[in-house]
């Protein structure tokens, strides 16, 4: 993609700095509802991001046509020109070495419409009997990213990714079961759409027995896609340095402090083999690096973007991300990867089990507080999942990761996080 001549032409008009930022979408995605396919979306999507410096004043721009990104530039310098100095810029980011990863699958690049159709078509069709297929989808992405800047930068990669679920539910004398949810996501083209319909299909087998949930100091374990939403919206937006600089994240000034138990260890791993973030680098063309979170319970390190890393007297860890709607950049974790352990965390007498919060988005992410419904929930009985129930768990983010009885041996990728299944001791309320 030739962008050379437009970094050229920005520096005539009089722009220090000059940073384009190119990420095309290629997207098919189909969706099912009540045992039918409902709806078949075809897109192409590209995104370009400008960032332009003029005199430490810094603009923002962004189209859709590269036809018009000369235009653009000379937006973003009246921009620049017409804002404050910002008196904490220092400069884009320098080139780097970068790894050698690439998370691309010409077979999915292959697949069409037809193929993603018939693809949601056999999940409804493997839904058993007795068993409604609320809700199914099937997608194939193809993903690019271009970022080049006037300090040298010139950097490009692809990727794939392949993702499918079935949300399925089932009658009970009093209604309907909670909905339960089996997905798989992946980068290569290898989907095992049984096991994805028979994980949500079983769980509502056993939503169907209910079961009565008490109150008080339970194990409860916690399914990666469940803890997840809840670490989403509170640990996982303290540990990033803009919120750290800004006073807003409750583990300001505690690298290095015992925080967490110390069966926890948590990485961000932008090199993951199949995570769904695995990149070359960061949406400002910084190399992407595994960074130590939380090692043995000790706070390790926050991240960064290069913008906020210099302001902190950091490195840019490679986690900068573009926010579509303001055009800003911001620092944005890619893989949570939490280590396994090697207990069998369902040896207990008696528990719960956890696959969905209700509520976790209104979670206090600077104080870690939440008040969540688990739902679906289930109850364990002598090492056996027996039934479903519904109760709530409410707390701290950090005293709840303090409490780690147990964590699984196998690693199950979600969308933002890879981890295996976790057991912790902790205060329940029936409802």
């Amino acid at each position: 993609m030739e962008l050379s001549k437009t970094l050229k032409y920005g520096e005539k008009l009089g722009l220090d700095e000059l940073e384009i930022f190119v990420h095309i979408t290629d997207v098919i995605d189909v969706e099912g509802e009540l045992g039918e396919i409902s709806k078949t979306n075809k897109a192409k999507e590209t995104d370009i991001f400008v960032r332009g410096i003029a005199d430490k004043r810094v603009g923002f721009g962004f189209t859709n046509d590269m036809r018009f990104l000369n235009d653009t530039v000379k937006k973003v310098y009246s921009s620049a020109r017409a804002n404050k100095k910002d008196k904490n810029w220092q400069d884009l980011p320098e080139v780097r070495k970068y790894h050698d990863i690439e998370e691309y699958d010409p077979e999915i690049e292959k697949m069409s419409v037809e193929e993603v159709i018939d693809t949601c078509q056999e999940i409804i069709d493997l839904t058993p009997e007795g068993i409604t297929p609320a809700f199914c989808d099937a997608r194939r992405e193809i993903g690019e990213k271009y970022c080049i800047n006037t300090n040298g930068i010139e950097i490009s990669e692809r990727g794939t990714w392949t993702a499918a679920y079935s949300y399925l539910v089932g009658k009970t004398d009093a209604g309907v079961t909670p909905g339960c949810l089996g997905i798989e996501i992946m980068r290569r083209k290898n989907l095992n759409l049984e096991k994805i319909v028979s994980s949500a299909a079983d769980d509502v087998k056993l939503s169907k027995n209910l079961k009565k949930a008490e109150s008080g100091l339970k194990d409860v374990i916690i399914h990666p896609y469940a803890l997840e939403d809840l670490l989403c919206y509170t640990l996982l937006t303290s540990i990033l340095g803009e919120n750290v600089v800004r006073g807003k994240s409750f583990l300001k000034g505690k690298i290095g402090s015992h925080i967490f138990s110390e069966k926890l260890t948590m990485t961000d791993d932008p090199l993951y083999k199949n995570g769904v973030s695995t990149m070359k680098f960061d949406f400002e063309g910084v190399p992407a690096k595994k960074t130590f979170l939380i090692q043995d319970g000790v706070l390790k390190n926050f991240l960064w973007n290069d913008y906020w890393a210099k302001i902190g007297g950091e490195r840019s860890t490679g986690n900068a991300y573009r926010n579509i709607l303001k055009g800003t950049v911001e620092t944005k974790p890619t893989n949570i990867v939490i280590e396994e352990g090697s207990d069998n965390i369902f040896d207990i007498r008696e528990g719960y089990y956890v696959k969905g919060f209700q509520g976790a988005h209104s979670s206090n992410p600077e104080s870690g507080e939440f008040s969540v419904v688990c739902n679906p929930g289930f109850k364990v009985e002598n090492g056996e999942i027996t039934g479903g129930c519904v109760f709530m768990i409410s707390g701290n983010i950090y005293d709840l990761l303090k409490n780690i009885e147990d964590i699984g041996r196998e690693k199950i990728t979600g969308t933002n996080i890879i981890s295996p299944l976790i057991r912790f001791k902790v205060h329940t309320a029936a409802k």
